[in-house]
Order: structure tokens, then sequence, then C-alpha cells
């Protein structure tokens, strides 16, 4: 695997596809993680119990809790289960100019292939009661308030690099994003069901103008990040 760009990031609309300039070569400082499998939000099952002993696990109901927040009648005390974490999230791109997936060095030619390759992926970001982060929510429990986070929850972005495939090899352009990922445990007072205690709340956002651009390149029998 080349050596992976940061790139600017470039804030937009969901729908907009802007070109990211290319700047100083440097890896990414945090563990990476495959976009294409990683389940890390949905993986932790959050609950809520009540001071009558009643507890549920229904995503539904544990968001229903959590709604009560934005009430202001209602108190909500946040509680960082263990320390943020950062990775750098990738995801693997079809190439705009061809659309025809990976480039593949793989027959009985000879030389490398060498050639820029372009392209636009939708990064999106969430918690596990129900997908994407209520802005409200997020500021009443002050929440990745260290990322720096975008109000949004899902973002379109346009990267290009220079890719090198040699013989016997494959490969895409990949784009990436820095996120942030915390657990945390919510008390709410003065809700419609009384007290209650939200356990197991996985956020996972972006940090600001952390988008990456790089290639994944295997050799001709390896898989990708997609898998292929």
């Amino acid at each position: 695997m080349v050596s992976m760009f940061r790139t600017a990031l470039v804030a937009g609309a969901l729908t907009t596809g802007v070109a990211s300039a290319v700047s100083t070569a440097s890896a990414a400082p945090f563990p990476e993680v495959n976009g294409h499998t990683d389940n890390w939000v949905n993986e932790g099952t959050p609950s809520v119990e009540y001071d009558n002993g009643y507890k549920v696990d229904s995503q539904a109901e544990v968001r229903s809790a959590l709604d009560q927040c934005k009430d202001r009648s209602v108190s909500c005390v946040t509680t960082t289960v263990s320390s943020p974490t950062q990775v750098t999230k990738w995801f693997d791109v079809e190439n705009t100019g061809t659309g025809t997936g990976p480039i593949e060095n793989c027959g009985q030619g000879e030389g490398e292939i060498n050639q820029t390759i372009g392209g636009t992926h939708t990064f999106t970001w969430g918690w596990n009661v129900g997908g994407s982060v209520d802005v409200t929510l997020k500021d009443v429990l002050k929440v990745g308030a260290t990322a720096q986070y975008n109000e949004s929850t899902a973002e379109a972005k346009s990267g290009d690099i220079r890719i090198t495939v040699k013989k016997g090899e494959k490969g895409m352009l990949k784009m990436g994003y820095d996120m942030e990922r915390s657990i945390s445990d919510v008390t709410i007072q003065g809700g419609k069901f009384g007290v209650a205690k939200i356990t197991g709340l996985r956020l996972e956002i972006p940090l600001k103008g952390a988008m990456r651009v790089g290639t994944d390149v295997v050799q001709c029998g390896g898989t990708l990040l997609n898998g292929r």
C-alpha cells in the first residue's frame, strides 16, 4: 500500500462533491479501520433502565427516552464511560473517469500503470440509537465536543490521486475520514417515565478538516478493502 495524503476538507451539503486539493503527504495518525466492514457503532447494544427496575434494550425505546433530553424541563447528565478514541475510516472509491472498479495489472503485459484517478464518496456518521446524530441532542448532552463536529450527518467528498500499479498488482482510490468514537451513559431526571439511565450510548463523528485520500493497492490474488 502506498503513502496516503491529507486533503483539505471542504464543507458542503450532502449532494455537493467538491474536488479536494491534495497537500503534503502524511500517514494517518490514528489506527486504521475498513469502512466497508467496520460496524463499531452498532456493535454495542444500548439499554435504558428506570427507577422502578424496568429495563429495555429496544433501540426505539432507548431513543424515545433520550429524546426527552430536548425538553428544558428534563435534566440529563452525560458520563463518558472511557476516553474518546480516534480512528481513520477508509473506503475504496470507484474511479469516476472509468467506472471500471480496480485498476488491474494482472495480465501478460509488462511495466507499471501510472494514472491519476478521482472519485466521490459520501461519508456518514451517527450513534447506536437510530442512526444519524441529532444536533440538538448532541449539544444538550455535550458529547463529541472535542471533535469539532460538523452539523450534518452525511457529506459527499471528492478526491483524486496519482496511482502506481506495478506488474502483478491491482488498486483503487481510497478515501478516509478521521473519526472520534465515544461511549457514554446518560442519566435522565424529570422525564415522563421518571428517573432513567441509558447505558452504552455509542457515538462516532468526524474530526474537523480530517478527510484523507490515498491508494489501496494489493497483489492480484489479494483482497481490497471493498472485498474485490
